[in-house]
C-alpha cells in the first residue's frame, strides 16, 4: 500500500532506488535462526492450550489460574532449567484434566530470552526427527500430546526421537533446554512399562527418556483447590464449583458435558461419523482422519431404517452439526485446515476428533468389535502401510484374523516388512505351510534380524570357550543395533585384557544412547581390581548422563567394607543428581555413626519430589529393606502420590494384614486409580469373599481393565455358568485381550465342541464372534 501511495506522486525510478535500500538494510539485519518464538510473544491456544467455556457475556479465553499440587512440582523442574540445567518434565493425566494449561503457566517464569518450538509440521514425529539436532540453548521443546512423537505406528520413528531428545538433554553444549510434554496415562504405560517377555523392546529408548520425568495431574480437585475457586472474580470457575461433576473442574471449564451430550444426543447420521472417527481413531488410525474414510465407514453404522430416511446432503448436515462449537471450544469434530504459510503432508482433506470425546468414546466402545462396513472402509480409504499393519494388530488381538490377513495383505503389498512377517505367522498358524513360506522367501532380512542372528551365534562361541570369536560377532551385532550385544562385547574386551578396547566401545555404545555399557566396564574394572579404572569410567558415564553407576560401585565396596571409598563414591552420585546416591549415603553415615551428617541429607531426602521418593522407595523393596520402604512409599503418599498407596497396599497384603491392604486400596479408588479396583478384586477374592470380588472385577471391566473380564468368566465357569463364562471372555477377546480367545477356546473344547474350537484357533473369528472357517 506504501509503494502504491509513493506511485501516485513520484517517479518509478525513485521507487525503485526506495526498494533498493530496503533490500539492502533487510539483508544487513541478523536473522535469528534459533528455533521457536519468545515465550513472551507465544499464543497459548496456539500451544493447544484449550479455551475454556463462554457463558453469558464475552470471557477472555482462557479463565485465570488456580495452582495446584503438580503445579508445584513442575515449578521446580522449571526452575532448575531456569538456573543452567537441561530439564525433562512429563504430565500425566486423562484428556481436559488441565495438563496444557499447567506447562503454559509454568513457561510464563522462565527469563525473557526463552523460546518456545512447537514441532508439528509436517507431522509432529517428522518434525521433530527432522530438526531437534538443530535446537539450540533456551528452548521449551513442547511436546504437547507426546504419544504423537514417541508412540508412532512405526516404532522406530518414536525411537529415533526419543534417542535424540535423551542426547538434546545431556549435551551441555546445547543446553539449557527444557522438554516439556503432556501424555494419557495409557500411552505412558505404554511406553514405560517393561517389554513383553521373550519380545522385541519397541520402546527403549523412550522408557529411559520418561522415567523419572512424570509429573501426575489428578482428574479431580481437591477439596481445598475447590475451595479456592468459590471466591474467584471469573464466572465461569464459580460455575464450575457448583456444576461439575465430583470435582472435574477442569473438564467442565472444557466444555465436556456439552461435548459429550451432543454426542450422546446427535441425530443417527452425525452419531455415525462420529463413531466410526472413534472407532477409527482406538483401533489405530492417527490424528488426521481422512474424509474418505469417514464417509465410506459412517453408514456401515445405521440402520436399514436409519439409511433410507437420509436427506441427499445428510453427510454435508452431519459435518455441519459435527464443527458447530460447544460453549466458544470447538466441536467435535473439526476440519483440519492448513495455514497458507504450513507445508502440508497431503492433500487430503481430513478431520480431527476432540481428545476428549476419543477418551471417553473409546472406553465407552472398548468391548465392541466394529462393523463389516468399517473394515471394508479401512482396506479401501487408508494406503499407509504402517497404519494399514496396525489395524490388522488390532483385528488380530481380537481373535479377528481373517480381516488382520487381509490388512497384512496390503501392508505387505505397500512394502511393509512386517506386515509379512505376521502374516506368514497367520498362515502357518492356518496350516497354510506352502503360502508362509513364500512370504517369508519374498521378504527382506532386517539389520534387527540379522543382529539378533549375530547376537545367538556369538553367545554359542563365548560358551564354547572361543572368545576372539565371540568378540568378532558381538561387534557384529552391536554394529547392527543389538544394544545388549555392547554390554556382553565390553565385558569380553576387559575379561581379555584388551582395556583400551573396551574403552572405545563402551565410549561408543554410550554416544548411541547406550550407557549401560560404561556401567558394565566399571563395575568390570572393580571387580577385576582395576579400582582408579573403574571410577574413570564413571565418571565418564556421569558425564553422558547416567550418575547410577556410582552408586553400584559404592554398594560393591561397601560389600567390601571400604566405607571411605563407599562414602565418596556415594557422595559423586548424589552431587549429579541420584536420589538413591544420596540415601544410600545417608544411610552410611547413620551407621558409621555420623548421625548430624546423616540427618542434614535425611532432610535433602525429605523435600524430594514424589517420584523421587517412589523410585528410592523400590530400590529399597528389591533389597528387601520393607521398613525403609513403606516410610518412602508413605511420603510420597503424604506428598499426592496415588500410586505409593498401592504400592503401600501390597506391602501389607505381603505381611499379612488385609484390613489394612483394602483400606489402601479403598483411598487409592477414591482418588481416581482405577487399577485399586484390580487390586481390591484380587484380595477379595483371595479371602474368599466372592460377592465383594465380582463386584469389584464388574467395576474394574467398566474402567477398561480386561483381566477382571478373564476373571470374571473364570468365576462364572468354576459356578457351572459356562454361557456367562462365554459372554465375559467374547468382551475380554473383543478388547484385544488374548487370554479371551484362549479362554473361548477352552470353553468350546469343555463343552465338547472340538471342531469349533479347532477353527478358532486356526482362522480365529468372524465379525458376529462366532468360529471362522477359514483365513481369506
Amino acid at each position: 500500500m506504501v509503494l502504491a501511495q509513493a506511485a501516485g506522486r513520484r517517479d518509478t525510478a525513485a521507487i525503485a532506488a526506495d526498494i533498493s535500500k530496503l533490500w539492502t538494510r533487510a539483508a544487513g539485519t541478523p536473522v535469528d535462526s534459533r528455533f521457536g518464538q519468545p515465550v513472551r510473544q507465544c499464543d497459548p491456544l496456539a500451544l493447544e492450550v484449550h479455551p475454556a467455556i463462554q457463558i453469558g457475556r464475552s470471557l477472555p479465553p482462557l479463565p485465570p489460574y488456580v495452582e495446584r499440587r503438580h503445579d508445584h512440582e513442575l515449578a521446580k523442574v522449571v526452575n532448575e532449567a531456569s538456573s543452567g540445567r537441561s530439564r525433562i518434565a512429563m504430565l500425566v493425566g486423562a484428556s481436559s484434566t488441565g495438563k496444557t494449561r499447567a506447562c503454559w503457566e509454568a513457561i510464563q517464569r522462565l527469563p525473557a530470552q526463552w523460546r518456545v518450538w512447537h514441532p508439528f509440521d509436517p507431522t509432529r514425529p517428522d518434525a521433530a526427527d527432522q530438526h531437534l539436532a538443530q535446537v539450540a540453548g533456551h528452548t521449551v521443546v513442547w511436546f504437547n500430546e507426546a504419544q504423537h512423537y514417541l508412540l508412532t505406528p512405526d516404532p522406530r520413528l518414536g525411537e529415533r526421537v526419543a534417542a535424540r531428545l535423551r542426547t538434546l538433554l545431556r549435551d551441555p553444549a546445547r543446553g539449557p533446554v527444557l522438554i516439556l510434554g503432556t501424555i494419557w496415562p495409557y500411552y505412558w504405560d505404554a511406553l514405560t512399562g517393561p517389554p513383553p517377555a521373550n519380545d522385541l523392546d519397541l520402546h527403549a529408548q523412550a522408557r529411559e527418556l520418561l522415567i523419572g520425568a512424570d509429573i501426575t495431574v489428578p482428574d479431580v480437585w481437591a477439596p481445598d483447590e475447590v475451595r479456592q475457586l468459590a471466591a474467584a472474580s471469573d464466572e465461569r470457575l464459580r460455575d464450575a464449583v457448583e456444576n461439575a461433576e465430583a470435582g472435574r473442574i477442569t473438564q467442565y471449564l472444557a466444555g465436556v458435558p456439552e461435548l459429550m451430550q451432543r454426542y450422546r444426543n446427535a441425530p443417527p447420521s452425525v452419531r455415525a461419523v462420529l463413531t466410526a472417527a472413534i472407532d477409527a481413531r482406538r483401533l489405530g488410525h492417527p490424528l488426521a482422519l481422512p474424509h474418505e474414510l469417514l464417509a465410506r465407514a459412517a453408514p456401515s453404522y445405521l440402520a436399514d431404517v436409519e439409511w433410507n430416511q437420509l436427506a441427499d446432503d445428510w453427510w454435508q448436515e452431519a459435518l455441519a452439526y459435527t464443527a458447530k462449537p460447544c460453549h466458544g471450544i470447538a466441536g467435535p469434530l473439526i476440519r483440519i485446515r492448513p495455514r497458507p504459510t504450513e507445508r502440508s503432508a497431503t492433500s487430503l482433506t481430513c478431520y480431527r476428533l476432540a481428545d476428549y470425546l476419543q477418551q471417553r468414546g473409546a472406553a465407552e466402545r472398548a468391548s465392541i468389535f466394529p462393523p463389516a462396513g468399517f473394515w471394508d472402509a479401512v482396506a479401501i480409504s487408508v494406503s499407509d502401510p504402517v497404519t494399514l499393519r496396525s489395524f490388522g494388530d488390532h483385528a488380530e488381538r481380537r481373535g479377528r484374523y481373517r480381516r488382520a490377513a487381509a490388512l497384512y495383505q496390503l501392508a505387505v503389498q505397500g512394502g511393509d516388512n512386517e506386515a509379512r512377517w505376521t502374516l506368514a505367522a497367520l498362515r502357518e498358524r492356518a496350516g497354510d505351510q506352502a503360502g508362509a513360506a513364500a512370504l517369508r522367501q519374498g521378504g527382506t532380512t532386517t539389520a534387527a534380524d540379522e543382529a539378533g542372528e549375530l547376537s545367538a551365534s556369538a553367545e554359542l562361541r563365548e560358551r564354547a570357550g572361543d572368545l576372539p570369536g565371540a568378540i568378532v560377532l558381538y561387534r557384529q551385532a552391536a554394529d547392527r543395533g543389538d544394544a545388549q550385544s555392547w554390554d556382553k562385547l565390553v565385558s569380553l574386551l576387559e575379561q581379555t585384557s584388551d582395556a583400551n578396547g573396551a574403552l572405545a566401545a563402551a565410549l561408543r555404545a554410550a554416544d548411541q544412547g547406550q550407557t549401560s555399557a560404561l556401567k558394565v566396564l566399571a563395575i568390570t574394572r572393580d571387580r577385576l581390581g582395576d579400582l582408579a579404572g573403574s571410577e574413570q569410567v564413571a565418571r565418564l558415564a556421569a558425564d553422558r548422563g547416567d550418575a547410577t553407576i556410582f552408586t553400584t560401585l559404592g554398594a560393591i565396596r561397601e560389600r567390601l567394607g571400604d566405607m571411605s571409598s563407599a562414602r565418596d563414591l556415594y557422595q559423586r552420585g548424589a552431587d549429579h543428581g541420584d536420589a538413591y546416591a544420596l540415601w544410600c549415603l545417608s544411610e552410611l553415615l547413620r551407621r558409621t555413626g555420623l548421625r548430624d551428617e546423616a540427618e542434614r541429607l535425611q532432610q535433602a531426602i525429605d523435600s524430594g519430589t514424589p517420584s523421587a521418593l517412589m523410585t528410592l522407595a523400590a530400590l529399597r523393596e528389591q533389597m528387601g529393606d520393607w521398613s525403609a520402604a513403606r516410610q518412602l512409599y508413605q511420603r510420597a503418599s503424604d506428598r499426592g502420590s496415588v500410586a505409593a498407596l498401592l504400592s503401600l497396599a501390597a506391602l501389607h497384603e505381603r505381611d499379612g494384614d488385609l484390613d489394612a491392604a483394602e483400606k489402601r486400596y479403598q483411598q487409592a479408588i477414591e482418588q481416581g486409580d482405577v487399577t485399586g479396583l484390580w487390586s481390591l478384586a484380587g484380595l477379595r477374592h483371595q479371602s474368599g469373599n466372592l460377592v465383594g470380588a465380582i463386584d469389584m472385577y464388574r467395576r474394574a471391566a467398566d474402567h477398561g481393565i480386561t483381566a477382571a473380564l478373564i476373571s470374571l468368566a473364570e468365576l462364572a465357569e468354576e459356578q457351572g455358568d459356562r454361557v456367562q463364562a462365554t459372554n465375559w471372555a467374547q468382551l475380554a477377546t473383543d478388547q484385544g485381550d488374548s487370554d479371551g480367545l484362549a479362554m473361548l477356546i477352552r470353553l468350546r473344547h469343555r463343552a465338547g465342541d472340538h471342531a469349533g474350537a479347532a477353527r478358532m484357533e486356526r482362522f480365529g473369528l468372524e465379525d458376529d464372534g462366532s468360529p471362522a472357517a477359514h483365513l481369506e
